[in-house]
């Protein structure tokens, strides 16, 4: 993304407090020091609709001709959704698990065979839920090559899709929106070096 994008995205990020640095643990039961809540995003309509736009311009720009969009529960539906509709394309989603009963399906809404499939998600970590979502699409009939974040934290989700032959692409990284932060003066040589750190614990940055 051109870098007067990932400006205004991460100021974004930092004054609406979607981005927090301090101590936490991720889903995964990872510590971090820091955590990107963009569920805040539709709160905020105007950026909303600029990182909207931006997913537009990257999924046709990187993804080329492709027939339908998914995403994964939670946050992810919300990007996924609102995308399809802006591009007039069909959309289903991933159940992280089978409901269980009805049809106990894990794949929401109309697939058809041989779909050329385009996944979408809000943060990408390790990798883990949006890859069983690629096998469960799989699975269905759809053919997938290409997963679409809004920001990477660059802890191994690039290197696990791309074992399964899918490429991510992402609006902005942690490490692009931190030193846009860094170089702003809007976060200390202290935080930007925890993030570094950070990387260099999951293998993405080489550390001095």
């Amino acid at each position: 993304m051109p870098s007067d994008f990932i400006l205004e995205f991460a100021s974004f990020l930092l004054k609406s407090n979607a981005l927090k640095f301090g101590a936490f643990t991720l889903a995964s039961g990872k510590s971090s020091p820091y955590y990107i809540d963009l569920r805040m995003l539709p709160s905020f309509p105007s950026h909303f609709h600029f990182t909207i736009a931006a997913l537009k311009d990257a999924v046709s720009k990187k993804a080329g001709n492709f027939d339908t969009l998914a995403s994964v529960p939670t946050s992810g539906v919300v990007f996924g959704s609102a995308l399809a509709y802006a591009m007039e394309k069909p959309f289903v989603y991933v159940r992280k698990e089978s409901k269980g009963y009805g049809t106990s399906k894990l794949v929401e809404g109309h697939l058809a065979s041989g779909a050329k499939v385009v996944l979408v998600d809000d943060v990408a970590t390790t990798g883990l839920s949006v890859s069983k979502a690629v096998d469960a699409i799989r699975a269905n009939g759809g053919v997938v090559e290409n997963v679409i974040a809004v920001v990477s934290r660059m802890e191994g989700a690039e290197e696990k899709l791309k074992e399964m032959g899918v490429k991510l692409v992402a609006l902005a990284t942690i490490k692009e929106i931190t030193s846009t932060l860094h170089k702003a003066g809007l976060i200390d040589d202290g935080t930007m070096d925890s993030v570094l750190k950070q990387m260099a614990g999951s293998g993405e940055y080489e550390a001095d």
